[in-house]
């Protein structure tokens, strides 16, 4: 693993992510039953909404869009189109999943956090640019819409880092203080601050975005096999809680030492909650599928604080944002 990129929640991608999955957990909240596949794309001031839903609740869509919207740096008056329509009875039952679904889980021993280096100075600088951002009067000129690109192929780590700024704030105090801040992270560095020149032309407003483009909102590093986007879908989808799952299992399988680095890959048919592939390998190549208690991989068996509606929008903030909490990462 070389190579890693976290977005910002102000980033066009990330913003209609946020706005799809706070649909969904709107709908879990009113009625943990729901099944929902959401769909979000815009920019330069117009959302679009679109999906499927099956859920006795009943609430403003627009009004919870336009409160993400307000809440990650989009400051422009936004009014949805809203178009939502009833599921699908096929896709109601059990998963609520109509199609097979693959995801990988990955876990090492490189940090602390069993992630790879680059994707741990990642989160590390992202989290730094959230804090001062969202923090620090003195970083007014900070916009939401980020990007921290991370590769450790070299003798030395590359850190780039795409930010947002205002028009008042001057490209070489951009880089200055950005600079700064990154050294504070990652000592030893080739840092690189918005190469492309001043970023005043950013965020949702300017650009555009669309829900589920971006890889696995875990963001392990995009040097693995990348999970699809399971933003926008009901908890207990594989893309969701079937990637978590695979994360979990890969971190168990790295503490119960069957290797120093664990690759993991599952496969969900329709409409089944065992996965019906099942393959972990280790940095050496071994096969170690046999270490996996599959009772552990049924979607209908998770553990209770997995089925909390707000993990859908934690995965989205946690490479970003310190204060966010997941289960399978403290275990």
């Amino acid at each position: 693993m070389s190579f890693a990129c976290v977005r910002g929640p102000g980033h066009p991608d990330r913003v209609c992510d946020l706005v799809a999955a706070s649909i969904v957990e709107e709908y879990l909240r009113r009625d943990p039953t729901s099944r929902a596949n959401i769909r979000v794309c815009g920019g330069h001031e117009v959302l679009f909404v679109a999906g499927e839903v099956s859920s006795t609740a009943d609430f403003d869509v627009s009004a919870v869009a336009r409160r993400v919207l307000g809440a990650n740096g989009v400051s422009s008056q936004v009014e949805p189109f809203v178009a939502i329509e009833p599921m699908g009875s096929s896709w109601t039952q059990a998963l609520g999943t109509r199609s097979a679904e693959a995801v990988t889980g990955y876990a090492c021993l490189e940090t602390p956090e069993r992630v790879p280096k680059s994707v741990a100075i990642a989160r590390d600088v992202a989290r730094a640019i959230e804090r001062v951002r969202t923090l620090d009067a003195e970083w007014f000129w900070l916009g939401a819409d980020y990007e921290v690109t991370v590769d450790d192929q070299g003798k030395v780590p590359l850190v780039i880092v795409r930010a947002e700024q205002v028009e008042a704030k001057k490209l070489n105090e951009v880089r200055e203080a950005l600079t700064k801040l990154v050294r504070e992270c990652v000592s030893d560095a080739e840092i690189r601050i918005n190469p492309a020149g001043e970023e005043t032309q950013s965020g949702f407003a300017k650009r555009m975005g669309s829900s589920g483009r971006a890889p696995s909102a875990v963001e392990y590093g995009s040097g693995l096999p990348s999970n699809a986007s399971g933003a926008g879908l009901h908890v207990v989808h594989p893309l969701n809680a079937g990637a978590w799952l695979a994360r979990s299992i890969a971190r168990r399988l790295v503490h119960e030492g069957h290797g120093r680095a664990i690759l993991l890959q599952l496969t969900w048919l329709p409409l089944e909650t065992r996965p019906f592939f099942i393959h972990a390998r280790n940095e050496r190549g071994q096969n170690v599928s046999d270490k996996i208690d599959q009772a552990l991989t049924d979607l209908t068996k998770l553990p209770s604080e997995w089925l909390a509606p707000q993990l859908l929008t934690n995965v989205l903030r946690y490479p970003f944002d310190a204060a966010t909490a997941l289960p399978w990462e403290s275990e």
